[in-house]
């Protein structure tokens, strides 16, 4: 019985010599033979690389050795006519492009799946699981961050003011079925960031002078009114899954891009990007409603103080508002919808 045989370039593997072979396939098994080179080992398909383009492919052989193969359709009748398999999964997609496309559709699902669903719950899962101690930390740090970049400076505000809305926030019982988390409540002044407050991803508040002195001295329950909000996202953890749930996607990327240096330089400056969903706004509205009703107060001053924080940004002037712009949507974390307005004006949420 005749045997076809297919030119090869052998290489040994030890040295860049090049020794011309003739390339078999019979009983299962390749056959290598040349001067001083036999070799007979069972075939896999495994032993052969991809096909890229008209590159010659390698046949690689179990004692380190290989032969490069430019001839691709010799060497596929060859394997046909002796019943083996050539193809690899990634040459057969590649080769029926349809399956290929296929195949990327899955995947861009998987992908969005698991950023929709899968993500958020193991962000909460390893948000549980930091201890106090280091949020407290990543705390610290956010907060150096501004001041050094003088978005924020020390309180203008008065001892006696800042004593008055600590006392009034400490005393404030919660409702039976919920827990008050630990907090700490820091006032600074900022010209760039505006009347706001915010929730670091530890057990941080903070309050800026503008957020006190737009409520005016005879508002001080709309000051509460909003730290119950961010006590809220304290309590459910949202700044802090936010903030876990971004590291994962920048540690992938990171991995796939390179450049770590470039993730941990950014790590205090992502703590501050959280744009919270309706959903975790909404959480946190509903924790504010139950608590200012447990203490006798309307929710309704929650609603006043947002109408303010709205009119504030909208009767800027044109040179002020770009001035604030930026950082304005770039720390804020409140959407002012008409909605959660609505919502906490609404008739069932009086006292």
């Amino acid at each position: 019985m005749k045997t076809n045989m297919l030119e090869a370039i052998y290489f040994d593997g030890q040295t860049t010599k090049k020794r011309q072979v003739s390339l078999s396939f019979q009983g299962g098994n390749v056959l290598v033979q040349g001067e001083d080179v036999y070799h007979l080992e069972p075939f896999r398909p495994t032993m052969l690389s991809e096909k890229l383009g008209n590159a010659p492919r390698q046949l690689y052989l179990s004692n380190r050795a290989y032969c490069q193969i430019q001839n691709h359709a010799a060497l596929e009748a060859m394997l046909r006519e002796a019943g083996l398999k050539s193809q690899s999964t990634v040459s057969h997609l590649e080769a029926r492009w349809h399956y290929a496309l296929v195949a990327l559709a899955f995947t861009l699902l998987a992908i969005v799946a698991a950023y929709i669903w899968v993500l958020p719950v193991l962000a909460n899962e390893v948000a549980k699981r930091i201890p106090p101690e280091l949020t407290a930390k990543m705390d610290q740090q956010t907060l150096m961050l501004l001041e050094k970049s003088t978005a924020l400076t020390s309180t203008k505000l008065t001892t006696a003011q800042q004593l008055a809305i600590r006392q009034r926030f400490q005393a404030l019982q919660v409702p039976v079925d919920q827990l008050k988390p630990a907090f700490k409540l820091v006032f600074r002044n900022s010209e760039a960031i505006g009347p706001n407050a915010f929730a670091l991803p530890g057990s941080t508040i903070l309050v800026t002078d503008k957020l006190v002195t737009l409520a005016g001295p005879s508002n001080q329950n709309q000051v509460i009114g909003v730290l119950t909000h961010e006590l809220g996202h304290v309590y459910h953890r949202h700044a802090l899954r936010q903030f876990v749930q971004g590291s994962i996607v920048a540690v992938v990327m990171t991995w796939y891009l390179g450049d770590i240096s470039s993730l941990l330089a950014s790590v205090p400056t992502a703590m501050l990007q959280t744009k919270y969903s309706r959903e975790l706004e909404g959480e946190a509205d509903d924790y504010a409603i139950s608590m200012l009703k447990t203490n006798g107060i309307s929710p309704q001053v929650l609603a006043d103080m947002l109408m303010k924080l709205e009119g504030f940004y909208k009767l800027q002037k044109p040179s002020e508002k770009d001035s604030h712009h930026s950082l304005e949507e770039y720390f804020s974390t409140h959407p002012l919808t008409q909605s959660r307005i609505k919502k906490l004006r609404a008739p069932h949420h009086e006292n």
